[in-house]
């Protein structure tokens, strides 16, 4: 990369790439009200205080994200908000 804003795409790639690598589970896809793309990843272990840091730092390249804890399983999620790609030299 140039170093310049990442368009939304690359974002999703990006996170999801890292959160499966550090879960080894692929997150689920899904799109938000708002237009924004949610990954979720079901939360299986109590994962070690590196690991967490790691997941924690990953979830912060995103808009927002949190925890839930639903019915199906527990599960951390991020959004990254749809942004222009931005313009090629």
């Amino acid at each position: 990369m140039d170093g310049g804003p990442a368009s939304s795409s690359e974002r999703v790639r990006r996170i999801s790439d890292a959160l499966h690598k550090l879960t080894g589970r692929p997150p689920v896809v899904d799109r938000t009200r708002t237009g924004a793309t949610r990954l979720s990843v079901r939360v299986v272990e109590q994962p070690d205080r590196t690991q967490t840091l790691a997941v924690l730092r990953v979830l912060g390249l995103g808009d927002r994200f949190g925890h839930s804890d639903n019915a199906r399983w527990p599960h951390v999620w991020v959004e990254i908000a749809d942004r222009p790609d931005p313009p090629r030299n």
